[in-house]
């Protein structure tokens, strides 16, 4: 699911767009038409990868806390959370029957 998001999100911004191909490319496009010389071509090719990723890294951060805050708003219960609850739930179930006592029906609140 993560993948799908990252494919969806990623869909119309141009920066993760950048593979080094292409970036490869746009500078020897640069390069043949006099704009850029192959030093020049070389440092840009390095500085536009690195900026793609610390921007891509810096909009990924903003999704996490995003998705956080939401799933924090909606009173979500963790799986983590939910799973440890199974299994005290489970344990409890276990001792109960062990000291041959019924177990209660769920109360609805």
């Amino acid at each position: 699911m993560e993948e799908f998001w990252k494919k969806t999100l990623s869909f119309g911004l141009g920066v993760f767009d950048f593979t080094k191909e292409k970036v490869e490319k746009l500078v020897d496009e640069m390069i043949k038409r006099g704009e850029l010389s192959s030093q020049e071509g070389s440092r840009a090719v390095e500085e536009l990868l690195e900026k793609a990723e610390k921007e891509q890294t810096a909009f990924w951060i903003k999704i996490r806390e995003f998705v956080q805050r939401i799933v924090s708003e909606m009173s979500l219960v963790r799986r983590s959370d939910f799973k440890s609850l199974e299994e005290r739930v489970a344990d409890l179930e276990k001792r109960l029957q062990e000291l041959n006592l019924p177990p209660r029906p769920p109360s609805i609140d």
